[in-house]
């Protein structure tokens, strides 16, 4: 893991190429002067007297605050606890950003294994062109391995990109926001019709947590920013830009989820392009839709993480006899389980209801298959059938009644 401190006088070409472009953009692009060290001192007043950064982030979106202003907040106040999320598009601009401010940062991408050889080749050219080392994220290879088994390569064509998205990138995009205190993403308001529109330039991440389980603060300092703005901060300043963008791609993921757009069609639609275009999130940033749908989806992620916790996983409540029932079953095989006790969780029996259709428990998965209730596990286990499961499973049974 590398951290770069980027410094130096700026050579007169760059400045005169920033100069253009803060010219063509808007005052909201100036690096210095007055007017920048009145508002930071403003902020800063704004967080010592209330650390609100939903309160901040109104603030900065109401005044269309500079992002290289924004992106300096975010270093100075969380180092490298906070990292910039790379995708290989357009957010090469917060890199630029980054580097402007002086400061040490971190950059981190989602690699997928689907993405076009092309943007992998570009990661590269970044890494070379900025000096930096980009840290890379993988999904479970077990997860991943189960997915394709299952259903194949191409499955979200049939059944929607959800699930692949969420072993492929939103797992390990958790678990690596779980390391930080912040991150830094490149959304936009302009990026997707009905799902972004309501993004702030600082948030407490409504869907995401950060390191011990803490607040994750969310920066997104180009949401003001037009898709027109920061192509012109490209060309102007001369930054990298994944090739696939001459193409015809202007919105770029992996390589069976996206393809080039025709002149005047949206920039999202060609991601998902089958499925209805207020459904093109990947998951990733599902708390800049809505408050509800974050819920819905923060529940059913933490089902899904629990029942692949362990090879077997009940659901069960205090004091339940039919619960007790299925204890004993797995006592007699001698075989080890992981038990979530869920009275105390609405959302979690909501989004057991949503998975299985099952208002009841015990709730009972093996390999996360869904064996259903009390009266299931009874049965299969006094014909054989659960043995038979067991021992497909991998688990050694010392006893089978």
């Amino acid at each position: 893991m590398a951290f770069i401190v980027y410094g130096g006088a700026e050579t007169a070409p760059a400045y005169s190429r920033r100069t253009a472009l803060c010219s063509r953009i808007g005052s909201r692009s100036r690096l210095s002067g007055a007017p920048r060290r009145a508002r930071r001192a403003s902020v800063a007043q704004l967080l010592r007297m209330s650390d609100d950064w939903n309160t901040l982030g109104a603030k900065w979106s109401k005044e269309r605050a500079d992002p290289v202003e924004v992106m300096d907040k975010a270093l100075e106040s969380f180092g490298k606890d906070a990292a910039i999320a790379f995708s290989g598009a357009e957010d090469v601009v917060l890199i630029e950003y980054a580097q402007r401010t002086g400061r040490p940062f971190r950059v981190f991408a989602l690699e997928t294994g689907r993405l076009h050889a092309e943007t992998l080749r570009y990661y590269a050219e970044v890494e070379k062109h900025y000096g930096i080392r980009i840290e890379y994220c993988y999904g479970d290879a077990g997860e991943v391995e189960a997915l394709v088994n299952e259903k194949g390569l191409f499955s979200f064509y049939e059944d929607g990109h959800q699930e692949c998205c969420r072993v492929r990138k939103v797992r390990p995009l958790r678990k690596k926001l779980g390391t930080l205190k912040a991150w830094i993403t490149g959304q936009r308001k302009d990026q997707s019709p009905g799902t972004r529109t309501e993004v702030p330039m600082c948030q407490v991440d409504p869907a995401f947590r950060g390191a011990n389980d803490s607040d994750l603060i969310k920066f997104n300092p180009l949401a003001n920013t037009s898709s027109a703005d920061v192509w012109s901060m490209i060309r102007i300043v001369e930054i990298p830009y994944n090739p696939l963008h001459l193409r015809g791609f202007t919105s770029i993921g992996c390589e069976p989820c996206t393809k080039p757009v025709l002149p005047n069609q949206h920039e999202r639609e060609g991601r998902w392009w089958w499925e209805e275009a207020t459904q093109k999130e990947c998951g990733l940033h599902k708390g800049n839709i809505s408050q509800d749908a974050v819920a819905l989806e923060r529940a059913d992620n933490d089902l899904r993480d629990k029942i692949a916790s362990s090879s077997i996983v009940m659901f069960s409540k205090s004091g339940c006899p039919f619960c007790e029932e299925v204890r004993q079953i797995f006592t007699k095989l001698a075989v080890p389980y992981t038990e979530y006790k869920v009275e105390d969780s609405p959302d979690l029996i909501a989004a057991l209801e949503r998975l299985t259709k099952q208002s009841t428990v015990p709730n009972v998965f093996i390999q996360k298959r869904h064996l259903g209730t009390a009266e299931n596990m009874k049965r299969m286990y006094a014909d054989g059938e659960l043995a038979k499961i067991l021992n497909e499973a991998g688990l050694k049974l010392s006893s089978v009644a």
